[in-house]
């Protein structure tokens, strides 16, 4: 039996638990959050509509307030189809709604007899099938279809000015209709920006977009986006040659590698910093001068100096990927040479490589760096490493050498944080990868806050998907607006770490990552 989930977006990671609960239960579950948007999208849904033996609602407020939610209900109403509402969620009344006549199956708290009351509910349904009727009634027009239309019309050479005030008019009264549900807000948002990115866009209509936008973001404080910009900013452009591990002196004067460094604001803490650093600046220039003696003893055909065993390595933390090193050599082997490193800079992608994939006219570089990213305030620290990329407590202990990242972006809707970190052996990164996959697991289905001066965002972790040596994992945005890919990838001795976020995400941290890896010596 085929059973088709009606849900909102916002509800994501709710109803990608109760999904799996009903593949558990050996039921054929089909959601939408594969697909696209536009035309194909929707007659997709339509059909599957039509060939499921029982419409699933998942109930909750989110629901009851979202357009295309509503119309695939009157459809499957309208084909007869066995409805079974289950109530995931907080809603207004439970008298004032359009499935009040219906049994109701409260899974708010998933518990086993809420399974079994669910599973039972399917197939009491499933036992009374009815035909379709002859002939099919109409099949209901794409929800915020004139928002396709439009950005259509967007991507015309050009525009009159007529034109484009026509195109001002037109997103202004979608706005007005439909500008409570998040996902339509967000990409009427979307289209207002292209179009005022423009080469012929007009000085009035560039002026009447910025107050259309000044009336929508106000209601968005704490963006994604405007979090992301409070945090990257606090943090220098220090790209440059070399990939080797970021200088001491390149560090943020007032925020270090560690969380530990950053809480530490005392005098006697900061002079004891600088001798540390004076110190192991030194320890490394005698260092250097011991290896040019040894070498040149070697060359003048002397006896070399017997090598020293090397130290223990440092206990790795709990929780984070062993040290990576090579092992060592049998007695009498032939050492083969080590390959060359590639490159970090030449892995990442530019910005028009990045915004082709991401399906926007162009992304901005909003920071390059050659440090790990700012550590995120999540309310579980736990989940940093499957929050954002290149986290430095997420490293520490991995052994890695070096690391070059980028931020991308094109308003508040479209980011990407690119990054690509060296290992010293191909094992150590895919140790590291196989590491972060069972913390990712750990954060699965939770749901976690993000604070930064900007304001807070509330985010839904997905489930994890793959295995050493790639991973993936989404996130939602609590109120929909915004979904983020996550994407770990080991490739020889690099680490290919990504996060790509958009309103629909789709698959679009893959593709990144995986153009990424065309760009690493194997």
């Amino acid at each position: 039996m085929t059973l088709f989930v009606s849900y909102s977006s916002q509800d994501r990671s709710t109803v990608d638990a109760l999904a799996a609960t009903l593949r558990r239960a050996h039921q054929q579950v089909w959601l939408d959050q594969e697909l696209g948007g536009g035309d194909s999208w929707w007659a997709q849904i339509l059909e599957q509509i039509r060939a499921c033996d029982v419409f699933v609602v998942a109930l909750s407020s989110n629901w009851l307030q979202s357009k295309p939610s509503q119309s695939e209900l009157r459809y499957a109403q309208a084909l007869n189809r066995p409805i079974l509402p289950v109530r995931i969620g907080d809603i207004g009344s439970m008298r004032v709604n359009p499935l009040a006549a219906l049994q109701i199956i409260d899974y708010r708290d998933p518990t086993v007899d809420a399974g079994i009351q669910l599973v039972t509910a399917i197939h009491s349904l499933v036992s009374k099938p009815q035909p379709l009727p002859d002939p099919l009634p109409d099949e209901p027009p794409v929800p915020f279809g004139y928002i396709t239309r439009l950005g259509n019309q967007l991507s015309e050479k050009e525009l009159s000015p007529q034109q484009q005030l026509q195109l001002l008019v037109e997103l202004r009264s979608g706005l007005d209709e439909d500008g409570d549900d998040p996902s339509a807000r967000s990409d009427i948002a979307q289209l207002l920006r292209m179009m005022r990115m423009r080469h012929d866009v007009t000085y009035r209509t560039r002026n009447d977009i910025d107050n259309v936008l000044a009336s929508i973001e106000p209601s968005d404080s704490g963006s994604s986006a405007t979090i992301e910009a409070s945090m990257i900013a606090t943090q220098p452009n220090t790209a440059g040659p070399g990939d080797g591990s970021p200088d001491a002196a390149t560090l943020p004067a007032a925020q270090g590698r560690s969380s530990t460094q950053a809480r530490s604001t005392s005098a006697t803490q900061d002079s004891r910093k600088r001798l540390v650093i004076i110190g192991g600046a030194a320890a490394a220039l005698v260092a250097a001068i011991v290896v040019a003696i040894v070498l040149v003893t070697q060359s003048s055909g002397k006896k070399p100096a017997a090598t020293p065993r090397a130290a223990h390595p440092a206990p790795t933390p709990p929780g984070s990927a062993a040290p990576g090193g090579a092992p060592p050599a049998a007695p009498g082997s032939v050492v083969p040479a080590p390959t060359q490193p590639t490159p970090l800079d030449s892995v990442l992608l530019g910005a028009p490589e990045v915004a082709t994939i991401m399906g926007v006219p162009n992304l901005d570089i909003g920071n390059q760096t050659q440090q790990m990213a700012p550590e995120w305030q999540l309310s579980n620290p736990n989940c940093l490493n499957a929050f954002y990329p290149t986290q430095d407590p997420a490293y520490a202990g991995s052994g890695f050498t070096g690391v070059r990242g980028q931020l991308l972006h094109a308003g508040a809707d479209y980011r990407v944080y690119e990054a690509a970190v060296s290992f010293p052996t191909a094992e150590a990164a895919n140790a590291f990868v196989a590491a972060s996959a069972n913390n990712w697991k750990a954060c699965a289905g939770s749901t976690v806050t993000v604070t930064a001066s900007a304001g807070t965002a509330h985010w839904n972790f997905g489930n994890p998907a793959g295995a050493a040596p790639k991973i993936t994992l989404e996130r939602t945005r609590k109120d929909g607006t915004n979904q983020c890919q996550r994407v770990l990838s080991a490739v020889s001795s690099v680490v290919l770490d990504v996060v790509a976020c958009a309103p629909v995400v789709q698959n679009r941290g893959v593709e990144i990552t995986d153009q990424m890896a065309n760009n690493v010596k194997q």
